[in-house]
């Protein structure tokens, strides 16, 4: 093959100039070294180095192990599968990389479109949250600015110690607080007297649970997370979806007028009640 088409070949596949002409060489020689590189090449000397640990790192050369270092060409064949595995790996990663760029791109450029193209903001329609570490965090932000009601629906209320401060300060504020739950756990009892006796109304509902979270804040802030379980009936072992903030009336209509279907048949809890 003529040496012109080979380098074109070799640039086609991902070669610089300096690597083309530095595989060449080891083509044409047993080994050589640098310097035999370099004289024979137009490749300054000051660049071989850096091209050889190229052409080693894409699979087409090897280091003899002597003094001087001597450099070789891999057979054709095993280096065509060398290069190939590190391009495919090379991609993968860059792909990685590359997704989560355009997802961190995507929450960045959703408001923008939704508003512009759609004439309504994002966070009226609905705004994923990352984890529910997130999400505890917003309802912790949230229940801040309540004035006037706050209502929580939840299963196990394992997350209440997170918030236990803010809910403390919301009554102190004179806000309306109810937290419906299934109340089976004598620690949780204890964690929630507290709010009963500071004025939170709390009941157990005594329907099979819906596999909903959320809170909504003075009818006009929602945060919620619905999500699939292994165990379909009780809903143990939930897979958390991704949590979500709205400002949606339709939205928090829907979960408003569940919560109060479900809080009507709800049985009472107060400090002196035991959960059943």
């Amino acid at each position: 093959m003529a040496t012109a088409k080979l380098t074109e070949s070799l640039r086609r596949a991902g070669f610089t100039a300096y690597e083309s002409e530095a595989y060449i060489a080891l083509l044409k020689a047993r080994e050589l070294t640098a310097e035999d590189i370099s004289r024979t090449t137009k490749i300054p000397i000051t660049r071989v180095y850096g091209t050889l640990e190229q052409l080693m790192q894409k699979g087409f050369a090897r280091i003899v192990q002597s003094r001087p270092k001597r450099y070789h060409a891999v057979p054709p064949n095993q280096a065509k599968q060398e290069y190939l595995v590190s391009l495919r790996r090379s991609f993968e990663s860059n792909l990685l990389s590359l997704e989560e760029i355009m997802y961190t791109l995507q929450k960045e450029v959703e408001p923008l479109y939704v508003e512009g193209h759609l004439q309504v903001k994002a966070e009226e329609l609905l705004e994923p949250l990352e984890n529910l570490q997130v999400m505890e965090r917003r309802t912790s932000e949230q229940l801040q600015r309540a004035d006037k009601e706050v209502l929580i629906s939840t299963a196990l209320f394992s997350w209440f110690p997170k918030i236990r401060e803010r809910l403390r300060d919301a009554l102190d504020r004179d806000v309306k607080v109810r937290i419906l739950m299934q109340f089976n756990q004598s620690q949780m009892r204890r964690n929630l007297s507290e709010l009963n006796k500071a004025g939170a109304q709390i009941r157990d509902t005594r329907d099979p649970w819906h596999p909903v979270r959320g809170t909504l804040i003075d009818n006009k802030e929602l945060v919620f997370v619905i999500w699939a379980a292994e165990e379909t009936e009780r809903h143990w072992n939930p897979i958390v979806y991704i949590p979500h903030y709205t400002r949606n009336p339709g939205f928090i209509r829907i979960f408003r007028e569940s919560f109060d279907f479900r809080w009507g048949s709800a049985k009472r809890i107060t400090t002196r009640s035991r959960a059943s």
